[in-house]
């Protein structure tokens, strides 16, 4: 994918200049997970809502998870 930031912002994610884009392809053998950052204010959250945060698309890192 030559132009990451772009195909994100078409999912409505814009990344800020300071973070780094690297984009890995899975293979048959080999899949890649994206580990969502944690949102702001969620200190206080069980195990279980933070879970309900996570999505198909936080997973897969075109959306950030969010409260």
């Amino acid at each position: 994918m030559s132009e990451p930031r772009a195909v994100l912002a078409e999912f409505g994610t814009h990344i800020p200049d300071d973070v780094e884009v690297v984009v890995s392809d899975s293979t048959a053998i080999v899949r890649y997970l994206v580990l969502p950052l944690r949102p702001a204010a969620t200190d206080g959250f069980s195990e279980e809502q933070l879970a309900a945060l996570v999505t198909r698309d936080t997973m897969i890192g075109v959306v950030q998870a969010t409260k």
